[in-house]
């Protein structure tokens, strides 16, 4: 047996699992989901799930929702260190790494099923060409597949913190009031489940929609993207809301296209990617994707999919331990 440890720890939730490697495929062991803020740290976590899973793999690796250097993973939204050199140390995996987990995400890409892909506009993908990873979930990630010379290498990035760049009056308009009420507007500013409520946020208290009493209520008791989301086919406001939470998320995956010269496709994961996969196949993704200028013909070219499997990641990190 080759085993191998894979972990993605996100804000909210973190996943870890044990695999048994062999020949590219990957036999899930053990699996276990956590709650990330009911841990005081990373390492109380990890402790919990080696007793469950009653093993000690020979490589690992770990994808953390933060940037990532000498591998040392600092969080950005909860005030958590993975340090690689620590893990080590305390329990003795002797091959470790941690990387960002979008990183991981592109790391899992090529071990994805045509199942695990739904195409939600259509291209003419250019083969040994680059891809593009991008998600909307508690933030926005991304990270690029970048194909130079003869082979595939996987670029982090921290481009879902670049600067919301407003395209007509009612954009700039909703932009001063996000500004108001958190100091900055970047892409995740819109661009996540806190983004999609900001922005149902700035339709209802602007008097650009009526509230629904019925929303506000559900609001209070559920996860409030979720709420827009689902009464979007009763709410205007809510409906308003998702449409512009599409388009910001077209225009930001079109500029990682068009950065990255992603031909290979751009591949949409998370978890509110998948709630609203059903509106990323319309015209409106598809406008705002490829409204670009002269880039326009370049981006009608490039295929979008989402992500449909949400262990992803957890099978990217799973894919590196394999070849530590």
């Amino acid at each position: 047996m080759s085993l191998v440890l894979a972990g993605r720890i996100g804000g909210t939730k973190s996943t870890l699992a044990v695999f048994d490697y062999k020949n590219g495929n990957f036999k899930q062991l053990a699996y276990e989901t956590y709650d990330t803020k009911k841990f005081k740290n990373f390492y109380g976590m990890l402790k919990n799930f080696l007793a469950v899973a009653k093993v000690i793999p020979k490589a690992a690796c770990f994808a953390s929702a933060g940037p990532c250097h000498d591998n040392i993973c600092k969080m950005t939204n909860v005030p958590w260190s993975i340090d690689a050199a620590k893990i080590n140390k305390m329990f003795g995996i002797k091959k470790v790494t941690v990387i960002n987990d979008y990183e991981s995400i592109a790391f899992g890409i090529e071990v994805l099923k045509k199942t695990d892909l739904k195409l939600v506009k259509t291209g003419k993908p250019i083969k040994l060409s680059s891809k593009a990873v991008l998600g909307a979930s508690t933030g926005l990630g991304e990270a690029i597949i970048a194909w130079i010379g003869n082979d595939e290498f996987v670029i982090p990035s921290e481009g879902g913190h670049v600067d919301f760049a407003a395209r007509n009056e009612l954009e700039w308009e909703l932009k001063k009031f996000i500004k108001r009420k958190k100091g900055i507007v970047d892409a995740e500013s819109l661009v996540s489940k806190e983004g999609l409520y900001r922005i149902y946020q700035f339709l209802v208290e602007t008097n650009k929609f009526k509230k629904s009493a019925k929303t506000q209520q559900l609001l209070k008791k559920k996860d409030k993207h979720i709420v827009i989301v689902k009464e979007a086919s009763r709410d205007p406001a809510c409906k308003k809301a998702v449409d512009m939470f599409v388009s910001f998320y077209a225009s930001e995956a079109g500029n990682l296209a068009l950065t990255a010269k992603t031909t290979g496709g751009v591949f949409l994961v998370g978890s509110l990617t998948r709630l609203v996969a059903g509106r990323l196949k319309s015209a409106v993704f598809k406008k705002s994707f490829e409204d670009k200028s002269k880039m326009k013909p370049l981006l009608k070219s490039i295929p979008v999919y989402v992500v449909l499997n949400a262990d992803a990641g957890l099978l990217g990190a799973a894919n590196l331990a394999s070849k530590l």
